[in-house]
C-alpha cells in the first residue's frame, strides 16, 4: 500500500468516526419519525462498519437515546465489548424483559458491564447470577447501587460457594439478609469474617467463635515473626486490656509459640519467667499443677496445657 492510499484510508476512517458522532447526536435528541428513520438507516450502515472506532463512536452516541429500533439496538449490543460494554452499562432502550432474554447471548465480560448498571431488575439479577461466571457476578457483587434479592444470593453462594474471592465479595455488602451473612461467614476470608460479624450484629455461640477463629488468624500473624521480648510485649498489653485468656494461650501455644504460653502463665501466676520455665520442665509435677492452678487454668483444658508442654520437652530433646 503506497503512502497517499493510507493517507485516504485514514482519511476516509476520520470522516466516517466524525459521521458516526453526529448520526449518535442527531438521534439522542428529539427529531421527527421521518428524519429520524432516514438518519437510522445511516447508523445501521455505520454499525458494520469494518472500522472499531467508528462502531465504537457510534455506539458511545448512542446510548443517551431513549428510543432506538431494535435491530440497531440488538446489532450494537452484541459486538465486540469495546463497543457493546458502555452502551449497555447506560442504554434505556431495552426493557427489563428483553435484558433479560439478551444476557445469555452476551460475553462475559459484557455481561459485567450489565452487571453495574443501577437500574437492574429483580429478574435480570438472577439472570445475571444464574447464567454469569466469574467476572459478571463479581461486578454484580460489587454494585453497592442495588439491593440483592436473596434468592439471587442463593443462587451465588449455590454456585460460587467455594470461590473466596466471590464470597469477599458478598461479605463486603451491607445489604444482605441475616441468613445470608450467617451462612457464608465461614466462606470469606478472615478481614470479611470480622466486618460480617460487626455489621450484623451476629450474636451467640457463633459470632463469638468465628470472630475468635479470625482473631487468632490475626495474632498469630504476629506472633510468629516477633522476637521474645516482643512476645512478652504483646501478652502484656493482651492482660491489660483483659483480652488474656487460656484459650488464646492454648490457641498460640498449639500454633508453635511456646514463649506466649510461658509468658502469659508467667504473668497470670506472678512467677518470673526463668521460674516458669524450671516448672514446665515437668520435673516436679506437683509443682506444675499448682502453677496451673494458680495461673487460674480451666480444669478443661488442663490437659490441653499438659499435652502440648509435653511436646514441647519431647521436641527439645
Amino acid at each position: 500500500m503506497d503512502l497517499s492510499m493510507a493517507n485516504l484510508i485514514d482519511s476516509t476512517r476520520i470522516e466516517k468516526i466524525l459521521l458516526a458522532k453526529k448520526v449518535g447526536q442527531f438521534l439522542a435528541a428529539e427529531q421527527a419519525d421521518v428524519e429520524r428513520r432516514t438518519v437510522e438507516n445511516v447508523a445501521r450502515v455505520l454499525a458494520q462498519d469494518i472500522s472499531s472506532q467508528v462502531r465504537r463512536v457510534l455506539a458511545y452516541e448512542l446510548r443517551q437515546c431513549s428510543k432506538l429500533s431494535r435491530d440497531l439496538a440488538n446489532k450494537i449490543a452484541t459486538d465486540i465489548e469495546q463497543v457493546s460494554g458502555p452502551f449497555l452499562q447506560a442504554t434505556h432502550v431495552f426493557s427489563s424483559e428483553a435484558l433479560e432474554k439478551l444476557i445469555p447471548e452476551l460475553e462475559d465480560s459484557v455481561r459485567a458491564w450489565v452487571a453495574r448498571r443501577d437500574d437492574l431488575h429483580e429478574n435480570v439479577i438472577y439472570t445475571l447470577v444464574t447464567v454469569g461466571c466469574e467476572n459478571s457476578v463479581a461486578a454484580l457483587l460489587r454494585n453497592d447501587t442495588l439491593e440483592l434479592p436473596e434468592s439471587a444470593c442463593r443462587t451465588v453462594i449455590d454456585r460460587f460457594g467455594n470461590n473466596r474471592r466471590l464470597m469477599d465479595h458478598m461479605g463486603a455488602r451491607r445489604d444482605l439478609p441475616l441468613s445470608i451473612a450467617e451462612q457464608i461467614i465461614e466462606n470469606v476470608s478472615d478481614h470479611f469474617r470480622c466486618i460480617l460479624v460487626e455489621h450484623y450484629c451476629l450474636g451467640g455461640d457463633v459470632a463469638e467463635e468465628l470472630a475468635g477463629a479470625s482473631g487468632y488468624e490475626v495474632m498469630w500473624e504476629q506472633i510468629k515473626v516477633a522476637t521474645t521480648a516482643q512476645v512478652h510485649a504483646f501478652v502484656t498489653d493482651l492482660k491489660i486490656n483483659r483480652r488474656l485468656t487460656h484459650q488464646t494461650i492454648v490457641e498460640m501455644a498449639g500454633r508453635g509459640s511456646m514463649v506466649f504460653l510461658e509468658s502469659a502463665i508467667g504473668l497470670l501466676s506472678g512467677h518470673a519467667l526463668d521460674t516458669i520455665k524450671d516448672i514446665l520442665t515437668l520435673r516436679d509435677v506437683p509443682t506444675f499443677v499448682a502453677l496451673m492452678k494458680k495461673a487460674g487454668v480451666p480444669d478443661e483444658l488442663a490437659p490441653k496445657y499438659l499435652g502440648l508442654i509435653k511436646a514441647y520437652n519431647k521436641k527439645k530433646k
